[in-house]
């Protein structure tokens, strides 16, 4: 429903290009999938930096004895039902491992920082997508214009001939020739209004639109700029996109996170320090509090003297009750506090193995690093080659146009005044449309180029 929607809301409108890139950006599932992975590398952030804090747990337990059992309040066996609370709060920190924690947190963040730059990099490259097919539109249009006009022209030159022709002034021969002339027009006319068809499908799938019916692109007026970024030598332009590329930054910051990476293998052969504190209490059921007793003599406690006499012991009768929940846990309170140190002596090698991994790690980022360098040296040395070979046939077309039409308008005279034939007109004809439509190509193929050698050098991409 909701992509059905989108076509009552967006597709009956004319698109600006800052329209259609913000909407590319904010649809499309590659960038959104970028975002998803930055927040994740946000998250790990956050949580490498929470575990330099000390952790703090609480545990709560009941237990319920039956039978032969241990008293947890005497230590002793009884066979009574026993019932006990077990209360206690633990903290451990790390104080030292070799840096690793704080290794680890510099590297996530470095990690957070690449994807951040990845993202900007999708939203480059689908902006100077979106971009290129805007143009390609815009381009569309303009033939369809070209190709209109020349109907139109076709179908004046061809009611012009069929009335010198009824008039005898022009064989029947000419009328077939402006006649077929007329539906080569009309052909590319369709032509072209196919190819519109085809460049607005392909920018509506960038923006994500279901269908490409009543879309339309505003039509601004898209001049040569007047841009001297091709008077810059390939090496000038790479030095400006050295600030601004996000693909250099990445793979620059990919590089430290790598170092860290290796700091972090390392702290493995370090010991490790650790701090510890705890605060526990427990309760018995089996717990008595004596409130008091009375002397009841000496009476016989069944032994005999080796004279025969009677032995006699004392005789007490005590009074006990339950010990309250509350006293239990302030007699029972213990605190304990203390240090642990870990000292690696071997662990099967497996310290030396993730230093060296982590190592290779480390020179393969380097190379990762120097390799988009080399890819963005090399485009950019493409991209100003292609600017400057668009230049010079743009500028070539351009002379070529102003001959061609001089051609025409002369050879238009002379056809009407019946100097040459169709067939010679008809060539001058051909010749112009096929220039008319080369110095479109020409130009747009030249805007494109320049827009290409700005987004290496971090102009905005705008017209």
């Amino acid at each position: 429903m909701m992509v059905f929607s989108n076509v009552d809301v967006y597709g009956q409108k004319t698109w600006t290009l800052r329209e259609c890139i913000d909407y590319a950006l904010e649809n499309n599932i590659t960038v959104k999938q970028n975002e998803i992975n930055s927040e994740l590398n946000e998250i790990i952030t956050l949580q490498n930096k929470m575990s330099l804090l000390p952790n703090l747990n609480a545990s709560v337990g009941r237990n319920y004895n039956f039978g032969r059992t241990i008293d947890p309040f005497t230590n002793q066996f009884t066979t009574q039902q026993v019932e006990s609370d077990n209360w206690s709060l633990s903290s451990n920190m790390t104080l030292f491992n070799g840096f690793s924690l704080q290794n680890t947190l510099k590297q996530s963040q470095l990690n957070y920082l690449a994807g951040k730059s990845d993202l900007q990099k999708v939203k480059n490259d689908i902006s100077l997508n979106v971009i290129t097919s805007y143009l390609q539109v815009l381009y569309a249009k303009e033939q369809l214009n070209v190709a209109d006009g020349r109907v139109a022209q076709a179908t004046q030159q061809r009611d012009r001939v069929n009335r010198m022709v009824e008039s005898g002034l022009m064989v029947r021969g000419n009328l077939l020739d402006a006649t077929s002339q007329l539906s080569n027009e009309e052909l590319s006319k369709i032509t072209a209004e196919n190819q519109l068809m085809t460049a607005k499908l392909t920018l509506t799938q960038l923006l994500q639109l279901p269908t490409p019916d009543g879309f339309e692109v505003e039509d601004p007026a898209v001049q040569i700029p007047t841009s001297s970024i091709t008077d810059l030598q390939p090496a000038q332009i790479y030095d400006l996109g050295l600030k601004s590329l996000p693909e250099i930054k990445a793979a620059d910051t990919r590089v430290q996170s790598a170092e860290k990476g290796v700091s972090i293998a390392k702290a493995s052969f370090y010991p490790r320090l650790t701090a510890f504190g705890q605060l526990s209490s427990f309760y018995s059921s089996s717990s008595k509090k004596f409130t008091g007793g009375e002397f009841n003599g000496f009476l016989p406690n069944g032994s005999i003297t080796s004279g025969g006499d009677t032995v006699l012991s004392p005789d007490f009768t005590t009074r006990l009750e339950d010990n309250p929940y509350k006293d239990q846990l302030d007699e029972n309170y213990n605190k304990a506090f203390g240090l642990s140190l870990s000292i690696p002596i071997f662990n099967g090698l497996s310290s030396q193995s993730n230093v060296k991994r982590a190592k290779l790690n480390l020179e393969n980022s380097r190379y990762a690093a120097q390799l988009t360098r080399n890819q963005v040296y090399q485009s950019i040395q493409q991209a100003h080659s292609d600017a400057i070979a668009a230049k010079k046939r743009y500028d070539a077309t351009s002379k070529s146009l102003s001959a061609f039409e001089e051609a025409y308008q002369y050879s238009e005279k002379r056809f009407n005044a019946g100097l040459i034939n169709s067939l010679e007109f008809l060539t001058a004809n051909n010749n112009l449309t096929r220039t008319k439509v080369e110095l479109l190509q020409a130009k747009y193929d030249y805007i494109f180029r320049l827009k290409v050698l700005d987004f290496y050098a971090g102009n905005p991409l705008t017209f």
